[in-house]
């Protein structure tokens, strides 16, 4: 399958990263090209247009969970947590604790839980019918 590059300026979250770069945006969406290439087979049964947007909204996810990772001081609206997986947060005296969204031990897709947008692509992964060869 043909792989949907998206280039920077489809890139929906370049506002929240500052001065980014076509080298750095173009060096993460490589990275996310390699270690993410099956995202560019999950939603097959839908539509060929809305199997590629949900792909390129997944791959937008990636690519800022990937530079939220390699520049996190360009980061404008999420913080990164050093690669750590994000367990909990506390607001105030309001304290919320996070399930654990991987439940294979040291899978690869573990490594997104360390920011918004990885959790968000996470999601959107797991819940891709292809995951769990769902056909309705």
């Amino acid at each position: 399958m043909e792989k949907q590059f998206i280039k920077l300026d489809d890139f929906i979250f370049k506002d929240d990263f500052a001065d980014l770069t076509d080298l750095q945006y173009t060096r993460a969406l490589q990275i996310i090209n390699a270690e993410f290439s099956g995202v560019y087979t999950l939603w097959s049964i839908l539509p060929p247009d809305e199997a590629r947007a949900k792909r390129e909204l997944c791959i937008n996810y990636l690519v800022a969970w990937k530079l939220a990772q390699l520049y996190p001081g360009a980061a404008l609206h999420v913080s990164g947590t050093g690669a750590l997986p994000i367990q909990s947060k506390k607001a105030g005296p309001i304290f919320i604790k996070y399930r654990d969204m991987v439940s294979q031990e040291g899978s690869v897709l573990s490594m997104l839980t360390t920011n918004n947008y990885g959790v968000e692509a996470l999601t959107m992964i797991q819940s891709a019918p292809d995951m769990y060869e769902v056909y309705a």
